[in-house]
């Protein structure tokens, strides 16, 4: 069995073209040749109850209607903009959403469901120039509300028949860790992704940053960044997790526990003196670097005071092999749009409701987990999904990549609805189970627990997480 996750993309090929006149302002392809006017950019969600009628496919769902749906968000877009008096329009960001809630009573008498579709969008209102000419450069979203930006995921694996990509990564044979100027574990600078999965074998986590690049981690601290399908970067701290980010990661006994060489010499804790003698190591910033003509490879020390009697010692503690003419490995995640008051409105367990994922949404995981794939929201919030693209999971926690506060943190809870302490978490759950250090519910289909930082009334929330069926 093989499972593909492909490009989505459009293809456009045109000549640069005049805009014609029409009866609402046209959503345009392709950018004006002439800098517009800005009159306003409109961020607007649009929510539509759907009819109650039979899904387009056996097995399908309330996106069904994506299409149907998005048509009458776009004229809507339109309508506004006429009204604004704008001559043209730009869609900047498009996401279409489904919610599928039910609710009962405990004694069953009252049921009600409702099935809605909603369209999130955020818009350009343009005055054009007189000669209304367009560039050939695409807009991020054409007339139809289809992307046309080039998102590069590829990821081809033989999967064992049962699907569980946990397993098969645990008995994939694994390629010696050596390193050199020019690659690691067999990998070069330059080599396709195709090479790289069929010599490492499942990815562990797999994230998008903001340049387009894609990046593929193997365990903890073996990441390859990829781009236009080539490795382009090796390294075991890229930066864009912290500790608690990476132990969300499952241990991988291939990657996690390998003791890497280089030159089949230098080792991981060797002192900065050994490493000169074998190595010609140049210090540049704050790490050394040997340099080829086409690749670099960089070595950070970390000082240890090893006695009260010695100088600080510096030991090898990571590597990165990189382009030449690259100079720092400064990356940051691209996070997909989710709607946080979806988010909320199920951690408040008001209702059962289905939140249906988008392919677009899937751009950042954790693929290797013991409890199926996690999806990174955001620095703290991670959620689960079955088979369908529902989810089933979610995690709200400290910070997983950069620092934060607990102010900080706190804010991030009350974007959700998600009081802080203990004591307005029992007041909001009732029903909870108190457990000093930690507040669970459990029913057989929904599981919440929260965790303190002490027993206190007024402890403070550590991190909750939500599963249900």
């Amino acid at each position: 069995m093989k499972l593909f996750l492909l490009p989505l993309s459009i293809i456009c090929t045109t000549s640069s073209t005049v805009l014609v006149a029409d009866e609402y302002p046209q959503i345009l392809d392709f950018y004006p040749d002439c800098p517009p006017q800005i009159l306003a950019t409109v961020e607007d969600r649009l929510t539509y109850d759907i009819d109650r009628k039979p899904l387009k496919s056996s097995g399908g769902n309330i996106l069904d209607y994506r299409d149907e749906y998005v048509q009458q968000a776009l004229i809507e877009i339109q309508n506004k903009a006429k009204k604004a008096g704008a001559d043209a329009v730009i869609i900047e960001q498009l996401r279409v959403g489904a919610v599928d809630r039910s609710f009962s009573t405990n004694s069953g008498s009252r049921k009600s469901k409702t099935q809605k579709l909603f369209v999130l969008s955020k818009v350009q209102q343009l005055k054009l120039c007189p000669t209304k000419q367009l560039s050939s450069k695409p807009t991020p979203y054409n007339s139809e509300g289809k992307s046309v930006s080039y998102t590069e995921t590829v990821v081809s694996l033989n999967l064992p028949e049962d699907g569980n990509i946990l397993k098969l990564a645990r008995q994939h044979q694994a390629p010696e860790p050596k390193i050199s100027t020019k690659g690691a574990y067999g990998i070069n600078i330059g080599d396709s992704i195709a090479k790289l999965q069929q010599a490492l074998g499942p990815h562990s986590i797999q994230l998008q940053l903001t340049n387009g690049a894609i990046v593929y981690g193997y365990g903890r601290h073996l990441w390859f960044i990829v781009k236009h399908g080539k490795v382009i970067t090796i390294s075991q701290d890229l930066g864009l997790l912290n500790g608690h980010g990476q132990n969300q990661i499952a241990l991988s006994d291939n990657y996690d526990h390998t003791h890497w060489v280089i030159a089949d010499r230098i080792q991981r804790g060797d002192n900065l003196e050994q490493v000169k003698v074998h190595l010609p190591i140049k210090k540049v910033g704050n790490s050394y670097r040997v340099m080829n003509k086409e690749t670099q490879l960089l070595l950070k020390f970390e000082s240890y005071k090893e006695s009260l009697d010695d100088n600080n010692a510096s030991r090898l503690n990571s590597f990165a092999i990189l382009p030449s003419s690259q100079q720092t490995l400064a990356n940051k995640i691209n996070f997909a749009q989710f709607d946080n008051t979806l988010i909320g409105e199920i951690l408040a367990l008001d209702f059962e409701q289905d939140y249906l994922l988008q392919p677009q949404q899937l751009q950042n995981q954790i693929l290797l987990d013991e409890s199926g794939p996690k999806i990174l929201v955001n620095h703290n919030l991670l959620l689960g999904y079955d088979k369908q693209k529902k989810v089933n999971y979610i995690k709200v926690t400290e910070s997983m990549s950069s620092a934060q506060t607990m102010f900080e943190f706190n804010q991030v809870l009350a974007k959700y609805n998600i009081p802080s302490t203990k004591s307005a978490l029992l007041a909001r759950y009732p029903q909870a189970e108190d457990n000093l250090d930690n507040i669970m519910i459990s029913d057989g289909f929904t599981t919440l627990s929260i965790d303190f930082d002490s027993y206190e009334d007024e402890a403070q929330l550590i991190e909750l997480t939500l599963s249900f069926e």
